[in-house]
């Protein structure tokens, strides 16, 4: 096997082994609050002493990317804003999404929309979707493209990876 082959292959099962480690925890979320439009501290540390370099509005969808048991006792989470922003919230102040369906979304009727093995348009495509297929979101993750990207489920049982701007969301609290 030449050197280049054997490099190629380290790459790749390094890769695979890398993707299997971290998980992929992305749960779409709804800033809660008892008061419409109210600002939800954003913290940099996943405690009520560090410091809220920015804000999020009572109702603002979000996902979110982990979380931990804080020191006070509260779940914290670490929450993405659309814009990209990230940072840490009370668990008191997000509510998770216990279940997402979306819909395929081509553009137009009949369009398709492929289906991936992998979150990246490098990844083989053995199958597809067409515009208004209903799907069940399995999890989700950020990919090297910027895109995020969701695990999906057909009625059919087949599963792969659809990247975020062709599928419409649904969420249920």
């Amino acid at each position: 096997m030449s050197v280049k082959r054997t490099l190629l292959a380290l790459f790749a099962a390094t890769a695979a082994s890398l993707s299997l480690a971290i998980p992929a925890f992305a749960r779409p979320a709804v800033l809660s609050g008892s008061d419409l439009g109210s600002r939800i501290n954003v913290r940099s540390a996943p405690t009520t002493t560090a410091s809220s370099p920015h804000f999020g509005l009572v109702g603002d969808r979000v996902e979110v990317l982990s979380q931990t048991e804080g020191r006070d006792g509260y779940p914290w989470y670490y929450i993405q804003f659309s814009s990209g922003a990230k940072g840490w919230v009370r668990g008191d102040f997000v509510s998770v999404a216990s279940s997402t369906s979306a819909t395929l979304n081509g553009g137009s009727p009949g369009a398709r929309v492929n289906v991936r093995s992998g979150p990246s348009t490098q990844a083989s495509s053995p199958h597809y979707g067409v515009h208004g297929d209903r799907v069940q979101v399995l999890n989700s993750t950020q990919g090297k493209d910027g895109f995020m990207w969701y695990r999906v489920r057909f009625a059919s049982r087949a599963e792969g990876w659809v990247r975020g701007d062709l599928l419409n969301l649904s969420y249920a609290n």
